[in-house]
């Protein structure tokens, strides 16, 4: 039987690395929602005419709109895949602790 301190330090390192891996995500879901508001208002204001805009600059702006729409929705999931692991690992670390007996010291 592996000792519970160490699956708990484990358990703990884990946690820490799919926490910032989730932070990367939520870095990566606000560029993509800033590159689809940028090509969005890009595409209306060189649809109405608004200000002269060379074809390529439409587009530059329908991709922008598309890799956003793909970030977004493919790190959305990622992340919510990582805060479910987050949420095992951290019920089987209580778990853990839970199991160890550990009794308070001292009262006030």
């Amino acid at each position: 039987m592996p000792d519970p301190h160490q699956e708990i330090a484990d358990l703990e390192a884990e946690i820490d690395a799919l926490v910032d891996a989730a932070e990367r995500c939520r870095k990566i879901i606000v560029l993509a929602k800033a590159a689809i508001a940028t090509g969005g208002l890009l595409v209306v204001i060189t649809l109405s005419g608004l200000i002269r805009f060379e074809p390529l600059a439409l587009v530059i702006a329908i991709t922008a709109i598309l890799g956003g729409i793909a970030l977004f929705g493919s790190h959305t999931s990622t992340r919510d895949q990582i805060m479910a692991k987050v949420r095992a690992h951290e019920a089987r670390r209580a778990e853990l602790i839970d199991g160890m007996g550990l009794q308070s010291v001292g009262g006030a």
